[in-house]
């Protein structure tokens, strides 16, 4: 049963970042443009590793909430523009993406 149900969470996981590939970077991308997207993406990547090796011992909404005010300031020091609504569909791609990751290695 406990399989069944891990499975089912696993196709969950896998079909939200299929959703946030497929539609929602192509309409954040149109908005920011290729170049500071795919560097706000290697920053939040980046931020969302750091805070899971560093703050491993808090919880995930506090980690999100370092990562979220260390974007705030590297976006600001960039110049770069961006939604808070944007910064969370990157954010919690990147921890999908890096579960996944975790989860096939």
């Amino acid at each position: 049963m406990n399989e069944i149900v891990f499975e089912i969470l696993r196709l969950l996981v896998l079909l939200a970042v299929f959703i946030v590939t497929c539609y929602l970077l192509p309409l954040i991308k149109s908005k920011i443009g290729q170049d500071k997207l795919e560097e706000i993406i290697k920053w939040v990547n980046a931020a969302v590793l750091m805070a899971q090796q560093v703050y491993h011992a808090k919880t995930g909404a506090e980690r999100k909430a370092i990562v979220i005010d260390l974007m705030k300031g590297i976006l600001i020091a960039k110049k770069i523009s961006i939604t808070d609504e944007q910064l969370d569909l990157l954010i919690e791609a990147a921890v999908k993406s890096m579960k996944i990751q975790e989860g096939e290695s």
